[in-house]
């Protein structure tokens, strides 16, 4: 790409593209972190939007009317950028729900630290987990996956297409549940968003299951134990009992969970391509 020999519709053609990369840029997990200097995101931003614009499709840019149309196309590069980013860090919110779970099981929703990320307090669980799920995503080179779907996106919706629409498969776009065994289709115009609200939410139930199902019976047998000795006070006891247990059990169930969080960080790039792949 000569940047000296470009024209003016190339010119705006950039700019929407650095709309739909900035915002997607925005959102999307690790790097949107608050730690993150902002120009290191700006810098990011603009040397993505050069790398990907020789690869860009010119359509719509000699169409009638498009500088007219110029403020509706801005609009929509942001909301695709901002919408990408948001499914991009689904896989995050599901281990926050987890984290929050286990925390609120083991009696430590109260033990909280500032979390400079994201400039609020968070439990400890919660923390330790979300930072596995960072290394995982990192070392997976998901973030690599994440980056080809937006590029596969300026496919799907060219930057400069005035009426760009969705694609005839998207009305029947279905997004499986956990597995091709147990997992729950849902289709439909607007259905498929409620498939990926139930994958995020099975990610965090199965992610705290464990450790809430075995704090669960221990507090059965914590209960038996307080009827037939009315003298144990079962209130102070059973705090560290429980926070003992959970921590045993989050050691035991680590590997699987890695397993597991593997697999669902594989479906939610999916699910990203599989609405890209419906929309054209």
């Amino acid at each position: 790409m000569d940047l000296f020999r470009l024209n003016e519709a190339e010119i705006l053609l950039f700019g929407l593209a650095l709309l739909r990369i900035s915002s997607f840029f925005l959102t999307w997990p690790v790097f949107s972190a608050a730690n993150v200097p902002s120009p290191i995101k700006v810098l990011l931003s603009l040397a993505a939007t050069m790398a990907v614009m020789p690869a860009l499709p010119r359509t719509g840019l000699e169409a009638k009317g498009f500088e007219l149309a110029l403020a509706g196309l801005a609009v929509k590069e942001v909301a695709i950028g901002l919408f990408m980013g948001a499914i991009a860090r689904l896989i995050f919110y599901a281990v926050e729900i987890g984290g929050a779970f286990i925390s609120t099981s083991m009696g430590l929703s109260s033990a909280t630290i500032f979390n400079p990320a994201t400039g609020s307090t968070t439990s400890i669980v919660e923390k330790f987990y979300v930072v596995l799920l960072t290394l995982l995503f990192l070392s997976l080179n998901a973030h690599h996956a994440f980056l080809a779907a937006l590029v596969e996106s300026f496919t799907a919706f060219p930057p400069a297409h005035v009426t760009s629409g969705i694609g005839p498969n998207f009305e029947s776009l279905q997004i499986a549940g956990s597995s091709a065994a147990n997992g729950v289709a849902v289709s439909g115009g607007t259905g498929w968003t409620g498939g990926i609200v139930q994958l995020t939410m099975v990610a965090g139930i199965k992610m705290a299951a464990p450790v809430a199902v075995v704090i669960f019976f221990l507090n059965i047998a914590m209960g038996i134990v307080g009827r037939a000795v009315p003298q144990i006070n079962v209130l102070i006891t059973s705090l560290p009992v429980n926070i003992v247990a959970g921590l045993l059990v989050m050691i035991v169930s680590l590997p699987a969970l890695m397993m597991d969080l593997d697999q669902d960080l594989v479906r939610f790039v999916d699910v990203l391509f599989q609405v890209l792949r419906a929309s054209k």
